[in-house]
């Protein structure tokens, strides 16, 4: 059993992928992959489950009160992303990859964040009693849809033009371009951002340590200075005046 959970994972694993993947969320989809490599079970239907089980995950964290709540909702969720990981291997070991795939993936992460955000700011007014946690729950909704939406635009190929080349089905689908790779103190901050909007990699330690409102806050101001950025990015380049 241990090979094939071994053999899964060496023939899904991606060349460049980030520390909690590859060490956590990885090897764990893989023990999942032995039984689902041979049944009928679709990509796209795990893709599907990992919405619904991070639902749960979600109602538990604003049903169920106190730490326990908080360490039971992020289980449910770190779960959640297990499944993500699950679907794109799965994919990959059957040779299905497809660009609708790779999309319909991040469209449900897209949804994933809104009810994580959504989730937080519900759980902490009712907490605390405090509508304050209920007005940064709003304004976080409205940023980080703003946020993903820009960065749906700015990787449409018809914007970047000559720019870099499609990357493969299995990051963002056929017709999104990926940005380069700074360098410097510059490619330091974007690689803390990017660190930092990977929430699966740190939610953990956020319910271990019980500071939801440590992570609302960073997660809202992230994503309201990416979308801040590409904002003024698309303004620069589309907003000239014609020669």
């Amino acid at each position: 059993m241990f090979a094939a959970v071994a053999d899964a994972y060496r023939r899904t694993q991606k060349p460049k992928d980030i520390f909690w993947n590859k060490y956590v969320a990885r090897p764990a989809a893989a023990v999942l992959l032995v039984p689902l490599e041979k049944s009928r079970v679709t990509p796209n239907q795990v893709t599907f489950a990992s919405l619904l089980v991070f639902a749960a995950g979600v109602a538990v964290l604003v049903a169920v009160p106190a730490h326990l709540g908080l360490l039971l909702g992020v289980l449910v969720i770190e779960l959640s992303y297990v499944l993500d990981c699950v679907d794109g291997q799965l994919a990959r070991l059957r040779g299905t990859s497809s660009p609708i795939g790779a999309h319909l993936d991040f469209l449900m992460d897209e949804l994933k964040a809104f009810l994580l955000v959504a989730a937080a700011g519900v759980r902490l007014w009712w907490e605390r009693n405090q509508n304050f946690w209920m007005l940064e729950g709003l304004v976080g909704l409205v940023l980080v849809a703003s946020a993903i939406s820009l960065t749906t635009f700015v990787r449409r190929p018809e914007y970047v033009g000559s720019g870099p080349r499609p990357t493969s089905a299995g990051d963002y689908g056929e017709g999104f371009v990926q940005a380069p790779v700074r360098r410097g103190p510059l490619g330091l901050v974007e690689a803390l951002g990017k660190f930092l909007m990977h929430y699966p990699s740190y939610l953990v330690y956020i319910a271990v340590l019980d500071r939801l409102d440590l992570f609302l806050h960073v997660y809202v101001a992230i994503n309201g200075l990416h979308a801040a950025r590409s904002f003024l990015a698309i303004t620069r380049k589309l907003g000239r005046r014609a020669s």
